[in-house]
């Protein structure tokens, strides 16, 4: 691609001085790598690190692209600044009007000092006046680029550039190594979430189910944000829970199909062979976390598989817990494995109607369930029938 752009050849290897940072800067700045080393993998990473950089150089505006290869595209991750613009954009890595398409394809910066005399140039948003794209290069090659506007001419001067260019170099390998972690939580959420299924197929009533108790456990654990006596429900739990909640039977792997798949009612010894499900299904996680390290969905995911049974009033099991020894994401779990329950047509028996499910589940309130989960859950019963509209059996 020919270079349309004027490019500033000579600031990339300049270096950084002290003095040309400022204290306000410099105080920012070093918050800002202490952070960056220490960040996880989670949704709002990428955001975090745009909010950042903003904060260190106060430019009107900053955005943040990573490259997708299978689409050869750059999307945008974060941004601040930009009205209206929304993570997802995508930018063609052969657009000719695009100054981050040039800046990934040429590995190197693109400044533009007036756009208002570039009007083939497509910014992000029509009322800058200067931009600078500074591509991200890690050890395979560039990852994304790094956009900053201002809504004034010749805000980036070389000093200016090598500050930039200065904290895009910091960043390059703590993004890729999010990225590429990213990926890892991806496939290994995949891996436990297909173990879960196998665990299912053996049922026969596989269809829906598994989708339906993560989103049943998504919309409570959502409802229950900002209430007193609920503060570990953040984004984070709630993020988790909606992943975890499909291990609640994992265990049922290990359980002899005489039994899982007997059509009538179990004698007391069989049932007693089902209830070893939660145990094994906990001890199969923990037997995973012991081997390959500790990892969030499957810690609650032991957690739910070992207490989904249990009930309130201690008389669930298997070790008989009660209230708040039970675990909040298995007395979420529970809830919503009883509801989908009775809900679904089995072999055994037709769906009930929700007015049914209500009435049955509130007579177990304070037994089986958590009253006050219960309430919550029953709160919003239109938000429950188009759970189960979206994935139907």
């Amino acid at each position: 691609m020919a270079p349309p752009f004027n490019q500033d050849l000579m600031v990339r290897g300049d270096p950084v001085s002290i003095s040309d940072l400022g204290d306000n800067r410099l105080e920012a700045l070093q918050a800002f790598n202490a952070r960056l080393v220490c960040m996880t993998v989670d949704a709002a990473s990428y955001e975090e690190v745009v909010q950042g950089v903003a904060r260190v150089l106060g430019h009107d505006a900053c955005a943040l692209f990573m490259h997708d290869a299978l689409g050869r595209e750059l999307v945008l991750q974060a941004a601040v600044g930009y009205p209206g613009l929304r993570p997802g954009l995508r930018i063609g890595c052969d657009d000719p009007a695009s100054m981050h398409a040039q800046a990934f394809s040429e590995e190197y910066l693109v400044h533009v000092d007036d756009l208002a005399n570039q009007p083939g140039v497509k910014p992000l948003d029509p009322d800058l006046a200067s931009a600078l794209v500074v591509p991200l290069i890690s050890a395979r090659g560039p990852v994304g680029v790094f956009d900053f506007g201002s809504r004034t001419q010749g805000t980036f001067t070389s000093a200016e550039i090598r500050m930039c260019t200065m904290l895009v170099d910091q960043m390059a390998y703590s993004l890729e190594n999010l990225r590429l972690l990213g990926e890892l939580s991806s496939s290994r959420d995949a891996v436990i979430r297909g173990m879960a299924l196998l665990a299912e197929i053996r049922d026969s009533h596989i269809a829906g189910h598994l989708n339906r108790i993560c989103a049943y456990a998504k919309h409570l654990s959502e409802s229950l944000q900002s209430r007193p006596g609920f503060h570990e429900v953040t984004p984070a739990f709630i993020d988790m829970i909606s992943r975890a909640a499909a291990l609640h039977d994992v265990g049922k792997v290990g359980i002899p199909d005489s039994i899982l798949l007997k059509p009538g009612k179990l004698t007391a010894a069989e049932f007693e062979v089902m209830k070893s499900h939660t145990v094994m299904g906990a001890e199969l996680l923990e037997g995973l976390m012991q081997d390959y390290g500790k990892y969030e969905m499957i810690i609650m995911g032991a957690e739910v598989a070992r207490g989904h049974h249990e009930w309130w009033n201690g008389s669930g099991y298997p070790h008989g817990a009660m209230e708040r020894d039970i675990p909040l994401a298995a007395r979420i779990v529970a809830i919503c494995d009883v509801y989908d329950a009775l809900t679904s047509r089995r072999v055994y028996k037709d769906a009930w109607t929700p007015e049914e499910t209500f009435a049955t589940m509130r007579e177990n309130s304070g037994k089986q369930f958590d009253p006050e989960l219960l309430d919550i859950f029953f709160a919003k019963p239109r938000e429950l029938l188009a759970i189960r509209k979206r994935y139907p059996d």
